[in-house]
């Protein structure tokens, strides 16, 4: 509701009022007084609205016919088929009628039931195949009763023969559809494919085998395997035959410090008369002996002349004199054929670590060569286990479908036709509902615009800004039509004073 100023307010009581201030809140009364005062503008957009919104509905809003069908769904404990529509056996009832909805409701149901009755059943000017699809996507549903194991196809048309014919064209599609998904008519597709994987996976296997070829490798992994282990046992040889090469030079090396001191020959023994004398003397005196005293002068004179020979001898007297007899030096010889043995046998194992060198170098040139093209092989190999798994798996679904559709196709017929379509003999129209819309849309767009047009008349345009400012100027101690306001009455102060809005309103 408007309010008249007060003193309490935020202007000082005694200021004068602009023009600007004047505008204040839209009450209950002021819409009303808008909406009277262009009661012209709203009767007239009211009637061109109304008029031309009734026609419309009227013209065209035809009158529809309703088609409907009754499906049983049979759920029996010993055929679990109607389950599998779903997503497994043993399902609730509620899950099991969804699953046959979205069966009838799908768009290849849809698409059977136009081949065959054709686009001319379902349009009656004639159209498209599209465009009849899209009539039919839009007129049909699949209503079901909760806890019911009944399905209800709806569907409208112009015409209660076109839409019974319609009906009835997408309910026979439904069950020959039906059958084939549950019955996996699929073989011949899963044949196709399980061929195409084959070729993929000979095609893989060929390029495989020319890898293998083209590189000289019997099985990847078992050459790597056995060249991996001929180089652990071609360096542990290598490291013997060099051991055993370095003992055998140093051991030679060790002879031929030893043989370089000894002579090459040695005297083996020496003759001389003296010595021959010395010994006839002493066969002589033991003959003496034998027949004289050991005082005897024949005795006492042979062992004067011995003791001057072995005087004689240990002097030297005889050094040099006599006959001598020398020979090569059997323990130098010896040493020499050891330390000849010792160099053959560190000549032959040189030789042999540098045949196991080369060798190894040949098995480690192969093991680098391979891990070069471990990367394509891994690939090729991985191509060729992806494709004999996926042929593999594609060859157990056809054997799986093959299965499937050699059983007799009434074990997924659990559905019965309890009520075809026929053709019904009254419509419903629209019309009525079409006129009560447009009455609504055009009284409530009349008063918008009138509203709108009433506001800008009084409060934006030119002649709402004459009229707030042709209004006498207020204070805070006035109201409009009343006079002063007292400051107290019966003892109580008096902060503001509301006005008659009914004899308000009069008087404008």
């Amino acid at each position: 509701m408007s309010r008249t100023p007060s003193g309490t307010g935020s202007r000082p009581p005694h200021e004068t009022a602009r023009p600007e201030d004047e505008r204040r809140e839209l009450d209950l009364y002021d819409l009303i007084e808008m909406v009277w005062s262009q009661r012209g503008v709203i009767i007239a957009v009211f009637l061109v609205l109304f008029i031309a919104g009734g026609a419309a509905a009227y013209l065209m809003l035809n009158k529809t016919y309703e088609a409907r069908a009754r499906l049983l769904v049979l759920l029996d404990d010993e055929d679990l088929t109607p389950g599998a529509a779903g997503s497994g056996d043993g399902f609730i009832i509620e899950q099991v009628m969804q699953s046959e909805s979205e069966i009838m409701n799908s768009e290849t149901v849809r698409r059977i039931a136009l081949e065959n009755i054709g686009p001319s059943a379902v349009l009656a000017e004639g159209g498209s195949e599209a465009l009849a699809l899209r009539t039919m996507r839009q007129s049909f549903s699949v209503v079901r009763a909760p806890s019911a194991s009944v399905l209800i196809p709806v569907i409208e048309s112009d015409s209660p023969e076109r839409a019974e014919t319609i009906l009835n064209a997408i309910v026979d599609a439904y069950l020959e559809y039906r059958e084939v998904v549950l019955t996996g008519d699929g073989a011949a597709g899963v044949t196709e494919r399980r061929l195409q994987a084959n070729e993929a996976y000979a095609t893989a296997l060929a390029e495989l085998d020319a890898f293998l070829t083209a590189n000289d490798i019997t099985d990847y992994d078992s050459d790597v395997a056995a060249l991996r282990t001929q180089n652990a046992a071609l360096q542990t040889t290598l490291a013997t035959a060099q051991s055993e090469r370095q003992a055998a030079a140093a051991a030679a090396a060790a002879i031929a410090a030893r043989v370089a001191d000894m002579p090459a020959n040695i005297e083996l023994y020496v003759e001389s008369s003296a010595e021959n004398l010395l010994i006839e003397k002493r066969l002589e005196r033991e003959s003496l002996l034998a027949r004289y005293q050991e005082t005897a002068p024949p005795v006492v004179a042979i062992d004067r002349e011995i003791a001057e020979l072995e005087e004689f001898l240990a002097n030297g007297g005889v050094a040099g004199l006599g006959q001598t007899r020398t020979g090569v030096n059997e323990v130098r010889q010896g040493l020499v054929q050891e330390q000849l043995r010792l160099e053959s046998v560190a000549a032959a194992e040189a030789m042999r670590a540098r045949t196991i060198s080369g060798q190894l170098q040949s098995v480690q040139d192969d093991i680098s060569r391979l891990r070069s093209v471990e990367p394509e092989y891994r690939r090729l190999a991985q191509n060729v286990e992806a494709t004999g798994t996926a042929a593999t798996a594609l060859a157990t679904q056809e054997a799986e479908a093959e299965a499937r559709q050699s059983l007799s196709p009434g074990s997924a017929d659990a559905v019965r036709i309890v009520e075809r379509a026929f053709a019904a003999p009254e419509g419903s129209s629209l019309k009525k509902l079409g006129v009560a819309a447009a009455f609504i849309f055009a009284a409530g767009t009349a008063v918008l615009i009138g509203l709108i047009r009433g506001y800008w008349t009084q409060h934006v345009g030119p002649t709402g800004q004459r009229q707030r400012v042709a209004r006498p100027v207020r204070t805070a101690d006035t109201t409009e039509g009343f006079g002063p306001m007292p400051s107290r009455v019966a003892g109580v102060p008096v902060l503001a004073r509301m006005p008659d809005r009914g004899s308000a309103l009069a008087r404008r």
